[in-house]
């Protein structure tokens, strides 16, 4: 059980860090992209 119970932290640890890499590269790339966008409209 505890092998198991170490895995499943590990998969949940792996996820949250991967969402948390994903989530900062793709935050400042729409905060640089929407001035772009408003500009392009305009």
């Amino acid at each position: 059980m505890s092998s198991i119970k170490r895995t499943l932290i590990a998969v949940t640890a792996a996820l949250t860090l991967s969402t948390l890499a994903v989530g900062a590269a793709v935050g400042p790339a729409q905060a640089a992209g929407a001035p772009v966008q408003v500009a392009t409209h305009a």
